[in-house]
């Protein structure tokens, strides 16, 4: 449940902040992009890719990876929060308890999910592509992996648990921000239709990832963030599972790294039978009534919005006058 915009912005004013303030973090990350080539040699442009992303640039590559997706994602969000709800934290989610019991459930959904994000991912490659259009979506899948094998280089313990952070802990937090507590909550308010709203973010959420063939995966993965967000309009553990699940990637690879100090991260990717994936579905079923009831005490009402209750006399008198539609924000 959240409260009508402080300034009663109209939907397309909110979205209009946000897009624009999301735009003005893209420019700051392109601008952080062009710092980074003036740390590096980079001679022919040509050879553009090659001599960035080798591992001799992982510290490199680490802080550009934080500061764009922080001036991305997280900061144009809580900017956005800022101008246009009274209580931006507590708009986005952030003023939400989180029990033992939820967050226990919140890591055993996104575990039910592996095996159907790996399924859907295997399925996706054996569309009818032609030749020219898989080997294109290939060569990007391939290009992703590899920077993310860099910038999540572990060559000990220590690297681990940076790679951790970078790849697992700050991307739940910038993206499930952005995402969840500013697109979809936007959206469910606006749209009246949560689950539209969920699927729209969702399709968005996998296609900033640049992956055509992981485009459903990220977009399963997307929904289920999503729904939980629905459900409890709790940002916080959306970013206990979404963390948990990258923190799960980079262990596995980390694991590989140590049993084969040879091996390339790059390509490293599990395999999952078709069965898990139906499996995977009846299972995340089932755990999602147990999240239900978990989190009864906290069930968001999303598209709903409540007036703020008067805390002076200096307010706007329309914080008294109750709201004939939500249309009037």
């Amino acid at each position: 449940m959240a409260h009508p915009a402080t300034n009663r912005f109209t939907y397309w004013g909110q979205l209009g902040i946000l897009a624009g303030l999301v735009a003005a973090g893209l420019i700051c990350s392109g601008i952080i992009q062009l710092i980074l080539l003036t740390r590096v040699n980079i001679g022919d442009l040509k050879d553009l890719e090659t001599k960035i992303f080798v591992p001799e640039n992982a510290g490199i590559l680490r802080v550009v990876q934080f500061l764009s997706t922080l001036i991305l994602f997280f900061i144009p969000t809580f900017l956005y929060a800022r101008i246009c709800h009274k209580k931006p934290s507590k708009h986005l989610g952030f003023k939400q308890a989180v029990t033992i019991q939820q967050a226990g459930i919140a890591v055993l959904i996104m575990l039910a999910a592996l095996p159907l994000v790996g399924t859907l991912s295997e399925l996706t490659e054996k569309l009818p592509f032609s030749k020219a259009t898989f080997d294109r979506f290939k060569a990007a899948e391939d290009a992703y992996n590899k920077q993310v094998a860099i910038i999540g280089r572990m060559n000990n313990f220590t690297d681990y648990l940076l790679s951790l952070f970078m790849l697992a802990l700050l991307p739940a937090v910038f993206e499930e921000t952005l995402f969840r507590g500013g697109i979809q909550n936007l959206l469910s308010r606006w749209l009246k239709m949560p689950i539209l709203a969920i699927i729209i973010t969702s399709a968005v959420f996998s296609a900033v990832h640049g992956s055509y063939l992981g485009f459903l995966s990220r977009f399963v993965l997307g929904f289920v963030l999503g729904w939980m967000y629905y459900r409890t309009g709790n940002i916080w553990l959306n970013i206990i599972a979404h963390g948990f699940y990258n923190g799960t990637a980079v262990t596995l690879l980390y694991v590989t790294k140590v049993n084969n100090p040879n091996a390339d991260l790059s390509k490293a990717d599990m395999q999952f039978p078709l069965w898990t994936g139906l499996v995977s579905v009846v299972a995340l079923y089932g755990l999602f009534i147990v999240f239900e009831k978990v989190s009864k005490y906290q069930v968001d009402k999303p598209g709903e919005e409540v007036l703020l209750p008067v805390e002076t006399n200096n307010q706007p008198s329309w914080l008294n006058t109750p709201l004939r539609n939500n249309d009037d924000l």
